[in-house]
Parts: structure tokens; sequence; C-alpha cells
């Protein structure tokens, strides 16, 4: 059975809306020493959002805060996951709800 660890958030994050999260401010915050960028404001399904910073950036923590249920396959959620972690492994926190339908 395998086993999956929550990514570290290290002790701050940065929180922003998705379309204020270019690559180069990824790794600008990663160097400045933060443990976690929250990406805000519901990303679509795809997460290239977070792709693009975890492929920017070498150690930060990337999450979502929240994926919306209401406007995201579940198929294509899960897709999405299984692909960063696989190319980033214990860097993404996947988090769902339900947003505002």
């Amino acid at each position: 059975t395998e086993t999956t660890k929550t990514p570290d958030l290290g002790t701050y994050g940065i929180w922003r809306g998705a379309a204020g999260l270019p690559p180069e401010l990824g790794t600008a915050i990663e160097k400045l020493g933060f443990g976690t960028i929250w990406i805000g404001g519901s990303p679509p399904a795809d997460l290239r959002i977070a792709e693009k910073l975890l492929d920017a950036t070498e150690h930060i923590t990337v999450a979502t805060g929240i994926v919306n249920i209401w406007s995201s396959p579940a198929a294509e959620v899960a897709e999405s996951y299984h692909r960063l972690e696989a190319a980033h492994p214990g860097r993404f926190l996947l988090g769902v709800g339900v947003g505002h339908p």
C-alpha cells in the first residue's frame, strides 16, 4: 500500500490569485525563503499555473486553495494531480472544495 505524505508547507507562505502568479514571481518567492505558494481564485482543473510554478522553482511547495468542484471535472483534476506529483514528487498540495456554485 502506498502512503502519501503531506508536503512540507514551511513556516510562512504566500497566497495570491492565479492571475497574479507568473513563474518569475514564484522564483522570487522561493528565494525569499517562503515555504509555500498558495494559488487562490479557484485555478482551472488543468493545474497549468501550478505546473509552471513548480517547473520554475526547486524546492518550494505549491498548493491550491481551492480547486472548485462545481467548475472542475474530477477526472481532469485527478489526471493533473498525478502529472504534477510524478514530475515534482512531494511538492504539490491539492486543495479542493465547494467554493461558489
